[in-house]
């Protein structure tokens, strides 16, 4: 019996010593209460006090890992009300614990005024059949309130959660601490570029208690970073996954207590058997039942190209994408195609069985979407990719397809999927990394002609030619209006343009230039007078820069290079002269990034302008940040020039 005390004893020390680590409430002191702001950031809107995650076997559980979490946040203005309003997700089979909150307030007397959660305002949303989430709201939240609360997920899962240091308040002090039994490895990666203040490993030899075994080590990991400015989000980047910084957990292996060792990431190879085995289900084996499906009429086509462009296009056309990306699993092939709906990798799999019924090279292609993130290429993973397209090797030319979007040209691959490398799988041979790019230039040209008649009105033609990117969005936009709606908008968004007739060009021919050709008319908003004013850069004007950040920390990604052309002709009446024009400028950005040209030239009673914008690099680094913003300032300073014209006396 005192054995059995003995061995509870020290079980329980040793559990205790993991729990303390863990912290309850009440913490917040007056002198929070009295922040007015944060020194370091005066536009924040709140300030993380502190917050901690600490994860441990738990003795009371069977050693099931538990998560604690606590958090203290201030809150200085009304627009970060919204922190007090919680969601926690929850896997199947995870259970919520001990949620317990507390919103503090300064009182006229200078005291300290507490508001206590009650347990029935906890509520329970069922999100699909393997999430829930609960739900609370801390009382009482004011301008200056401190808030404060803690929980518990007790999960049988191995996975771990991301932990962001960095959110978009700044943080006083974040930490994550884990308990991780030494039979379980895991590779770790902090992301960002935020430095860690605390990077700490220990063993606790006396972690758990296993009956009949004896006692297991743990590794204890702290992690800590103190003084974290908020993370800023802006135009032109990737998934801020990618930057903002933030501690990664992912399985590498498990050994069991009788010595075998499970590997999860080993080695590229075996990833790539486990997404042929786990994630397509079974569904890349179904060129029989789409060599059924495709018109025969396709299959009798001799040109290899011209055949898969033409089962491109039935896939295409067949599927309505419902909005889902690849979920890795659960993919139906046979019951998609009966529906005529499904998600990426639904459709994109009968793509790839249907080019190969018609005994074109195909291969899949796995990637992570800009939204996603980045994958890693440090280790083997599986679980980074939420997007597949195909690859075809047609007449010793590579295509990559995907005939999700409806108005993607044979070749072209959306802008989401431009994302870093894509994993190329061939499981016949060694699979390999590849860079997406687009097959077609992205470009945008208006051509403008237009004559000041007698009302002082300008009157003429407009014609709008699109490639790649541009085009593909402005079918779509196009789609979804009639044309009356399409005119309505359009001169909603110029006010004093009136557009009399609209002709649109190759609409539905995905592989040539889009083009509109308006007959318009502006309405001189001034009324008569001796002098005129006219803005030349009538349509598509930048009106703001997109770089605004005193300093960005991470690249800017354009994702694609592109060219913007614009060119006016105006004709004037006699009875005006030119009295003044824009400034001609010629500026670059360093490192051949791009050029952006605006010239004006007068000859007898026309005037002719033409601006041209370049950007011939994808990707900018953060030491280019400040030369791209002051390029696009003055890019918006010379679209803001004026021509003057003066009636002649």
């Amino acid at each position: 019996m005192k054995k059995i005390a003995l061995i509870f004893f020290l079980s329980t020390m040793s559990l205790m010593s993991q729990k303390e680590r863990s912290l309850s409430l009440g913490r917040t002191s007056l002198e929070e209460l009295k922040l007015i702001g944060y020194e370091k950031d005066s536009t924040a809107s709140a300030l993380v006090l502190y917050e901690q995650a600490n994860r441990y076997p738990d003795k009371n559980e069977d050693e099931i890992p538990r998560t604690d979490f606590y958090f203290r946040i201030k809150i200085f203005d009304k627009s970060a009300f919204d922190l007090a309003d919680v969601q926690i997700y929850l896997r199947k089979n995870e259970r919520l614990l001990d949620v317990k909150a507390i919103s503090y307030n300064l009182t006229d007397e200078g005291t300290m005024d507490k508001k206590f959660l009650n347990e029935d305002d906890i509520f329970s949303i069922d999100e699909t059949n393997n999430w829930t989430s609960k739900k609370f709201t801390i009382p009482n939240i004011k301008e200056g309130s401190v808030i404060e609360y803690r929980y518990s997920i007790l999960s049988p899962y191995l996975v771990i959660d991301d932990w962001y240091f960095q959110s978009d308040i700044p943080k006083l002090k974040s930490e994550f601490k884990a308990s991780i039994l030494g039979n379980y490895k895991y590779n770790i990666k902090v992301t960002g570029f935020q430095k860690l203040n605390t990077n700490d490993a220990q063993i606790d030899k006396k972690c758990v208690y296993l009956d009949g075994i004896g006692f297991g080590s743990c590794v204890v990991y702290t992690y800590a970073m103190e003084n974290i400015p908020a993370f800023k989000e802006e135009d032109f980047m990737l998934s801020k996954k990618n930057y903002i910084s933030r501690l990664s957990f992912d399985l590498k292996s498990r050994t069991s207590y009788q010595g075998e060792i499970k590997n999860y990431t080993t080695t590229w190879k075996k990833a790539d058997k486990n997404l042929k085995k786990y994630f397509f289900n079974n569904q890349i084996s179904k060129k029989n039942f789409f060599k059924k499906q495709i018109p025969k009429t396709i299959f009798l086509i001799k040109n290899q190209l011209d055949k898969a462009k033409k089962i491109y296009s039935f896939i295409q056309n067949h599927y309505t994408w419902n909005g889902n990306y690849w979920r890795n699993s659960d993919a139906k092939l046979k019951k998609a195609f009966d529906e005529k709906s499904g998600d990426v990798g639904e459709i994109n799999l009968s793509l790839f069985n249907s080019l190969q019924a018609a005994g074109i090279d195909t291969k899949l292609v796995v990637l992570s979407t800009r939204k996603n993130g980045l994958t890693t290429k440090i280790y083997p993973v599986i679980f980074d990719y939420n997007y597949v397209v195909v690859q075809a090797l047609i007449n010793n030319k590579t295509y990559y397809l995907d005939a999700t979007n409806k108005f993607l040209p044979f070749g072209q691959v959306p802008f989401k999927a431009i994302n870093g490398e894509a994993r190329v799988l061939d499981f016949n041979n060694e699979s390999y990394w590849v860079r997406l790019k687009p097959q077609f230039p992205s470009s945008v040209n208006l051509t403008v002609r237009l004559k000041l008649n007698d009302d002082e009105n300008l009157e003429g033609g407009v014609m709008i030619r699109r490639t790649g990117y541009y085009a593909i969005n402005q079918r779509r936009k196009l789609s979804l209006l009639t044309e009356d709606k399409y005119i309505e908008d359009f001169e909603s968004d110029y006010p004093y343009t009136e557009v009399e007739s609209i002709e649109f060009r190759n609409k539905t021919e995905l592989e040539k230039p889009l083009s509109e050709i308006y007959k318009i008319k502006i309405i001189d908003e001034n009324g008569s007078s001796d002098k005129i004013r006219i803005n030349p850069i009538l349509f598509y004007r930048l009106q703001k820069n997109p770089f605004k950040l005193k300093e960005r920390n991470f690249p800017v990604d354009f994702g694609y290079t592109r060219k913007q052309n614009y060119s006016i002709v105006l004709s004037i009446p006699d009875e005006y002269e030119i009295y003044q024009v824009p400034k001609d400028i010629a500026i670059s950005l360093p490192n051949d990034g791009g050029t952006f040209i605006y010239k004006t030239i007068k000859k007898g009673n026309n005037i002719s302008l033409y601006a041209r914008l370049n950007i011939s690099r994808r990707i900018f680094s953060n030491e280019e940040y400040f030369a791209l913003k002051e390029f696009y300032k003055q890019i918006i300073i010379a679209e803001n020039s004026l021509i003057t014209l003066k009636r002649k006396l």
